[in-house]
């Protein structure tokens, strides 16, 4: 054998690609490029996260720097506004002394570098009521001189009460400043930004004083302060229009050739490489107006009515402005997003956008620097670190292949030569002399060799005794031909049904007249179950009874409906249990009997049976829907009629309210022509005598009825304004010295209990109809004449938006029958007098409640209460 297997000619045992020192070769390099790649990556990503955190905080400290120049110089200018907004308040009426004044607060050396111009700019009426324009406004001209300029006066000339920088000022208190956007000023020509601060006397609204800032200053206070910076800085107002930019000079030409400003998604037009910018804006203002909209402070209606004269982009941020303002949130520099360029088209490099956000002005600060220097020093090192990772990959991949081929592929190649050569002896020795798992494979191996012998020696036995069981086997067929005969000629002619099924359910014998029947071929139902055969329903009812069956020591008949081509068929099933010869159950047998013909009889009696009982059936069902039919028409009209009468009832409130402020009205207008003829004959027989007690006298009267008419005009024109809200006590005092004739007639005393700051919503009308009800009704019904001392208590209080008045009196009270008819009728939502007709309103127009408590010669005590979310202006 020795010399057979020397004389074969030496072959590869395979081809190079397909070896085992390939294949490692070429896995260990793939491995060795992922690990390389990798390290290089995971090196690179954070060398560049830790360049974007450390330019981000570079950033931030830049921005600091900046935004805490430009608060000193905002804080300056609001210090300007405040000191003209004092100084106006306080000369209001001294035009002389207002002229002297404001333009030296201009002119301070610390301010003047930046300040432009400014003034006041008074309500129609509020310093001089024969004007409805009063400003005071100085301005620097082409000398640097502080000027005044009167244009903004003239009829000619836009009304400033209806610019951008005045309007929304009556909506801060005193002391906030609101920032307008920047704009193209009409007078001196020239870009700016005005700061405009509230003023405000005895809870009024009178003017606004503001400062301008030269927008040219601005742009060079930032570039100054960006010198020693390798970077520049990008300013823009709450509108997102540029204020400064390192290339202003530009903006700046084009802002005045056509009087607008240039935005920022216009500056995006031009520099494409801004866009990623513009997007992070966008989504910095979005949440902005979304967080000042989920903390309202001020009604739809009123952000409606300031923003109406500004442009549809513009109302919604002024509207989230206004309305920050008021919540004072936001106190402190906020950085909104930082965003990486990857080429600023100034600095000509990738660069790192942060974008902040001042308070008081909401101007946004973006400051750019350049990144690209950190990252040429990222990838230096990783180049490196990738040249020695390299050549320690390569040192190890050779150590690690003369490892491998020495350990286990020379082997391995060995035992596949000796099995080629048929050399056991070669392979036993490999065995022998190895203690590793490359020995244990030629020990199984050879193991596996000596198993195989044997079990070929096993199989010739075996087949010498499975011969002699298949001519066994021949003799039993035979037999089983016979009694198989014999069962094929009962099953053909029986006129009855029979089948056979196994322990599973399946078939295993039918008869031909069990195929008829179903019209079925017997071999699509051999082997097959009841579900495969019939519809689930009647599958079920067959396997429970068969399940029964195997359950029960004898055979059980059963009723079941077969279904067929000519429908279903019912038969009388006799179902039993097959045993073999050890007394186990191996099947389940069946013979059925049809009974269709009398099954069908009984049917049709069955169901003219149930015909009848349907009928009848259906006859009372009919009776009970034109019942129930009836019932419902019965409820509809009585609910009906109640909405009728409750209507007529808040009709009957609402005309006997109009009736009672007619009669009101008409009672002081009368009042005001008697005391105008006392005057005209005051006046007449002054001219005939020049005593001075009819001077006196006159005096008195014209003073009393101007004070009526202040009372009149402030209860009856309030309500036209739909901005301002209510001052309950003023109001309710007003009322009280316009029924002041009146309470002197009655003698009666009223104590105003009101604190001085609820301040509510809604039209004054409304409020002047409910108070003056309250009071005359208390005054016709609670006194008698022999009453001494007449008192009347008006509490007011406005706790958790829910405002409470209390209106006791000390007069002659109710007896509890009258009390107890009262408040029936209070429950009853009638309107039969003032009393019934104010709940009435309450209840269906502020969802509120009238309740009432007396006690006889003791006196009244009503009280009123409603949600202030319920707006009197909607009734």
């Amino acid at each position: 054998m020795g010399k057979s297997s020397t004389s074969e000619p030496h072959t590869a045992l395979t081809q190079w690609q397909n070896s085992l020192p390939f294949k490692f070769s070429l896995i260990q390099l793939v491995i060795a490029a992922i690990l390389i790649c990798s390290t290089a990556w995971v090196i690179l990503s954070i060398q560049r996260q830790q360049v974007l955190d450390q330019q981000a905080v570079l950033n931030q400290n830049y921005g600091q720097l900046i935004i805490a120049k430009l608060q000193e110089m905002t804080s300056q200018v609001e210090t300007v506004v405040g000191s003209i907004s004092s100084i106006a308040k306080l000369y209001r009426y001294d035009h002389e002394q207002l002229v002297k004044t404001i333009p030296s607060l201009l002119t301070l050396d610390n301010q003047q570098r930046i300040i432009s111009g400014g003034g006041v700019w008074p309500e129609p009426g509020a310093f001089n009521q024969q004007k409805f324009r009063d400003s005071l406004f100085w301005a620097h001209n082409v000398n640097d001189e502080l000027v005044a300029i009167d244009s903004y006066n003239k009829d000619t000339f836009p009304s400033y009460h209806t610019e951008e920088w005045y309007r929304p000022t009556r909506y801060f208190p005193a002391g906030k400043i609101f920032w307008s956007k920047s704009y193209f000023d009409p007078t001196t020509h020239e870009s700016m930004i005005t700061a405009s601060g509230a003023m405000w006397m005895d809870h009024q609204f009178i003017g606004a004083a503001t400062v301008d800032i030269s927008l040219e200053k601005l742009n060079a206070l930032l570039r100054n302060a960006m010198v020693d910076v390798r970077g520049y800085v990008i300013a823009l107002d709450h509108q997102n229009q540029v204020l400064a930019y390192p290339h202003g000079n530009n903006l700046q030409h084009q802002a005045n050739t056509s009087h607008t400003f240039v935005t920022f998604n216009h500056l995006v037009d031009q520099q494409p490489d801004f866009s990623p910018i513009e997007a992070a804006l966008h989504n910095a203002d979005k949440a902005f107006i979304e967080e000042a909209v989920a903390e309202r402070v001020f009604t739809q209606e009123q952000m409606q009515h300031l923003t109406r004269l500004s442009h549809q982009d513009e109302r919604d941020m002024l509207a989230a402005i206004v309305n920050n303002n008021a919540l004072n949130h936001f106190t402190t520099p906020k950085l909104l997003t930082s965003v990486t360029l990857a080429h600023d088209p100034i600095l000509k490099t990738a660069s790192l956008v942060s974008v902040f956000l001042m308070p008081n002005t909401y101007w946004k600060v973006l400051v750019v620097t350049p990144i690209s220097p950190l990252q040429d020093t990222a990838k230096h090192l990783v180049e490196k670190v990738g040249i020695y990772l390299v050549c320690i990959q390569l040192l190890g991949l050779i150590l690690l292949f003369l490892l491998q081929h020495r350990l286990f592929i020379t082997p391995i190649i060995e035992i596949v030569q000796a099995l080629k050569r048929n050399d056991s002896a070669s392979i036993e020795l490999k065995a022998k002399d190895s203690h590793d798992e490359i020995g244990l494979l030629a020990k199984t191996f050879l193991s596996r060799t000596q198993q195989l012998e044997v079990a070929m020696a096993s199989l010739d036995a075996s087949n010498l005794a499975l011969e002699q069981q298949l001519q066994s086997q021949n003799l039993f067929q035979l037999e089983l031909k016979r009694h198989k005969e014999q069962l094929r000629a009962l099953l053909k002619f029986s006129q009855n049904l029979i089948y056979v099924k196994d322990l599973h359910g399946k078939y295993i014998l039918v008869n031909d007249k069990y195929c008829e029947i179903l019209g079925i071929e017997r071999r699509r139902i051999i082997g097959a179950s009841d579900f495969e055969v019939f519809p689930s329903q009647f599958a079920h009812e067959y396997q429970q009874n068969d399940r029964r069956v195997l359950h029960n020591n004898e055979a059980i008949n059963f009723e079941e409906a077969i279904p067929s081509p000519l429908g279903n068929l019912i038969y009388i099933v006799t179902k039993f249990k097959i045993k073999d010869d050890d007394d186990t159950v191996i099947a389940v047998g069946a013979i059925a009997f049809d009974i269709t013909l009398k099954k069908i009889k009984e049917q049709e009696q069955d169901k003219l049976l149930l015909g009848q009982v349907e009928t009848l059936n259906h006859l009372q069902e009919q009776v009970r829907l034109i019942n129930q039919h009836n019932n419902e028409l019965y409820q509809e009209q009585e609910a009906l009629t109640k909405m009728l009468e409750k209507h007529h009832q808040i009709n009957l409130s609402r005309e006997q309210s109009q009736q009672l402020m007619q009669n009101f009205l008409a009672e002081m207008m009368t009042q005001i022509m008697h005391e105008q003829d006392q005057l005209l004959a005051k006046v007449c027989q002054l001219q005939q005598t020049d005593e001075a007690n009819y001077r006196t006298q006159i005096t008195e009267i014209m003073v009393t009825q101007a004070e009526k008419l202040r009372h009149i005009a402030q209860l009856l024109t309030n309500h036209q304004n739909d901005i301002r809200p209510l001052h309950l006590a003023q109001f309710m005092r007003h009322l009280l010295g316009l029924l002041k004739v009146q309470l002197a007639k009655a003698n009666v005393e009223i104590v105003l209990d009101c604190e001085e700051n609820i301040i509510i919503d809604g039209p004054a009308w409304q409020y002047l109809q409910l108070f003056y009800r309250l009071i005359t009704n208390t005054l016709n019904h609670a006194f008698k004449t022999h009453n001494e001392q007449r008192e009347i208590t008006i509490t007011i209080d406005k706790s958790n938006d829910v405002l409470q008045i209390s209106i006791i009196d000390n007069g002659i009270g109710m007896t509890e029958a009258q009390l107890t008819q009262l408040r029936q009728e209070l429950e009853q939502e009638l309107c039969l007098g003032t009393l019934t007709c104010i709940n009435l309103w309450l209840k269906n127009d502020l969802n509120g409640s009238l309740t009432i408590s007396s006690q006889l010669n003791q006196g009244t005590h009503i009280q009123c209460h409603w949600p202030l979310s319920t707006s009197l202006a909607s009734q």
